[in-house]
């Protein structure tokens, strides 16, 4: 259950119910979930049910929205009220993640799902398991910009930074919208300066200059 402090955060979801989705090609927010159908289902696999994929999906995204917002309102706060903040917000990623898998399950040609079940591994700190729907979510529509602009954010965090410029590259000529977004992503990451495992000074200090060029 919220603490009551957070109540106020579920109201600001009928004003904005898709405020921090990644815009489209044409710069313009997503309107909500995939709506049922999409990609015929692979041979050999068992029975879909594109239904209840549809609604664990929509479900999982409203989980999503809120502990983005609960994430946004924890900036900054401290003390309990900090840590009740940041228990909520791992506790709703935790659900929205556990919708996207059942979406996945129940339709594996779900791009969409996958792609936002590797979002929320991401926030979980599951790497692996972010990068691995990341990639099929691609193997289904390789030139699905959301899921190359999120999978980048993964390339920042894990010290990939080769990849990351070449997702960027890609973006640029594909969809600029997306590369402008994982342009403030990596300068975000660049000012944050936060320590990764295995990433040489060496290679920080080229990236980062790479970056400010941009």
């Amino acid at each position: 259950m919220l603490h009551k402090n957070l109540f106020p955060l579920v109201a600001l979801l009928t004003l904005a119910p898709a405020a921090y989705a990644v815009p489209d090609a044409n710069g313009n927010i997503p309107a909500g979930p995939p709506r049922a159908g999409g990609a015929p289902r692979a041979q050999g696999a068992g029975p879909a049910d594109p239904a209840m994929a549809v609604k664990n999906y929509k479900v999982g995204y409203e989980e999503w929205q809120m502990a983005t917002l609960l994430e946004k309102s924890a900036t900054g706060l401290s003390g309990e009220e900090g840590m009740r903040r940041k228990e909520a917000v791992t506790a709703g990623f935790t659900r929205a993640r556990d919708k996207f898998r059942s979406a996945t399950a129940s339709d594996p040609n779900m791009k969409e799902a996958w792609n936002m079940l590797g979002f929320t591994s991401r926030m979980l700190g599951k790497y692996e398991d972010s990068l691995e729907a990341y990639e099929k979510a691609l193997a289904l529509s390789p030139d699905y910009p959301e899921a190359i602009e999120y999978r980048a954010e993964l390339y920042l965090l894990t010290g990939r930074l080769a990849q990351v410029k070449e997702a960027y590259a890609y973006l640029q000529k594909s969809t600029p919208s997306y590369a402008e977004v994982l342009k403030t992503s990596m300068k975000d990451w660049v000012k944050a300066k936060k320590p990764v495992q295995g990433l040489s000074d060496a290679d920080r200090a080229e990236f980062t200059s790479w970056v400010a060029k941009l």
